[in-house]
């Protein structure tokens, strides 16, 4: 004879079908070094981190990939920051994207240039992790692994 239940209570994980699906950060810059960091740094939050090494580059991959926030540099070879920011910014399929730049250049005016043409953030290298986080937790959901399910 087969018992009954009147009621079971399962906790329910995650399932692949079922997760909310990882934010994509497009990382452009011609620094390998930096490339690296960054892919080491974010394997701990839920994120899916991809990357372009020049600007034609990074502007072939926002288009195809549509990713949720470009972190770039400005001094690239084959299209720098400044012509890759007005690439996305004027196609109304990636002009929504948020865009945050990482450079090591020093020019007083260029963090007003660079907002001012559409960057939603600007940040000096080297930068603080922690800081880098922060900013790029304004745009997408940086949470850690660990806190997946909640």
């Amino acid at each position: 004879m087969l018992a009954t239940v009147d009621r079971v209570v399962f906790k329910s994980f995650p399932t692949p079908e079922t997760r909310a699906p990882m934010p994509k950060l497009l990382c452009v810059d011609d620094d390998p070094d930096v490339q690296t960091t960054i892919e080491m740094r974010m394997r701990d939050y839920r994120v899916e981190v991809e990357h372009a090494f020049y600007g034609m580059q990074g502007i072939t991959e926002t288009i195809k990939n549509h990713p949720d926030v470009i972190l770039m540099d400005i001094a690239m070879p084959n299209g720098n920051g400044e012509y890759l920011l007005d690439c996305i910014k004027r196609n109304a399929a990636t002009s929504d994207i948020p865009v945050v730049v990482l450079t090591g250049m020093r020019d007083p005016g260029l963090r007003k240039k660079m907002i001012s043409a559409g960057a939603a953030a600007f940040l000096s290298k080297p930068v603080a992790f922690d800081e880098l986080l922060h900013t790029l937790g304004q745009f997408v959901d940086l949470r850690p692994h660990d806190q997946e399910s909640r």
